[in-house]
């Protein structure tokens, strides 16, 4: 019995401490301390031995309740970022606004039909996607007669489509970033007249991982295993720091704005850390609350057993959203996220 509450205890205690370690290090701007944010994606996983130790230590040494339920209510809020539980209450009258990585229609020959289809059906009535190759959008163009592009120059861009009026908008640059790369045009807003009230619209891609399939697909040797990891470990954190550079541009539109905000896009990254948490001070995530349906947004991750969502749409308080929902149609390698809400 001695030896069962001294493993309980220190895991508990050991738990606890990753928890603040890892919590406290991805408060940390990602451009000052590079991999920051990429720390976050272990609370969803950290839920699941905090769990096992909560009960276990109810069962065994409950007078040691404290720190589990510490741990717990610590890893909260990022698991309920991650993990829909909410029924759906959105009405058919509600705004669709949908956030949608397209992948720039490679996924396969048809997928710009496919995601036509799809946002005639979801009767999406804001859709703003990243990875765009205009050229190739015109089917999904012609169900929304109010566009907007960034870089407004260049046929890979970010766009913004909607069923109301675009009274003004406006592509944004993250000039914090020196390189001339996407990462530094792929942000816009867009001002958009509804019956009641004009919202602004910032849609943005932050700057991607650049970790592909083949990097996640490796031999089960140790030295291929602790290779790839490595690799890939250099690749995030080279990425995280660009995201760090343009979480302070992100900050900045979002406090300056004269409307109500949907700030919406593909974050390349979990709700959590540094540019979540001062988000969070002005917006309000509808995912916690009244996320519905199925997990993860990336599909390669869902593939591995890790359904993540990297793809955020946050709202002022201003504005009432009825739910939130990822929609699992395999017409790229993000799944679109779309959000109601109540006009």
């Amino acid at each position: 019995m001695k030896k069962r509450r001294f493993v309980i205890r220190w895991s508990n205690r050991l738990l606890l401490a990753l928890i603040l370690l890892l919590g406290i290090g991805s408060l940390f701007p990602s451009h000052v301390l590079a991999g920051a944010s990429v720390l976050t994606l272990a609370f969803p996983v950290l839920i699941i031995p905090q769990l096992i130790t909560l009960l276990l230590t109810l069962r065994y040494t409950p007078k040691l309740l404290l720190l589990p339920l510490v741990g717990v209510a610590l890893l909260l809020f990022p698991v309920l970022a991650q993990i829909p539980f909410a029924a759906d209450h959105s009405k058919a009258e509600d705004l669709r606004v949908a956030s949608y990585n397209v992948r720039a229609f490679y996924q396969n020959t048809s997928a710009k039909e496919q995601i036509a289809r799809w946002s005639a059906d979801q009767d999406i009535d804001i859709l703003c996607m990243q990875e765009v190759f205009r050229s190739n959008a015109n089917l999904i163009a012609e169900r929304f007669p109010f566009r907007t592009y960034a870089p407004k120059s260049r046929n890979y861009s970010i766009a913004i489509y909607s069923s109301y009026p675009i009274i003004r908008s406006e592509a944004l640059i993250f000039d914090r970033i020196p390189q001339e790369i996407y990462a530094k045009y792929s942000a816009q807003f867009a001002d958009i007249a509804l019956p009641h009230d004009t919202v602004r619209i910032l849609n943005v891609h932050l700057s991607s991982t650049g970790v592909r399939d083949r990097d996640m697909s490796v031999e089960p040797s140790r030295d291929d295993l602790m290779e790839a990891s490595g690799f890939v470990a250099r690749k995030i954190a080279k990425s995280d720091k660009l995201r760090g550079l343009q979480s302070e541009h992100i900050l900045e539109w979002v406090t300056e704005s004269p409307y109500p905000v949907i700030l919406t896009g593909d974050f390349n990254g979990v709700p959590g850390g540094n540019l979540y948490a001062r988000l969070m001070r002005h917006l309000r995530d509808p995912y916690i609350f009244k996320g519905h349906g199925a997990m993860g947004s990336f599909e390669p991750l869902k593939r591995r057993y890790v359904p993540l969502r990297i793809d955020w749409t946050l709202h002022s308080p201003e504005l009432n959203s009825t739910g939130q929902f990822i929609d699992q149609v395999y017409f790229s390698d993000h799944f679109p996220l779309v959000t109601t809400f109540d006009l």
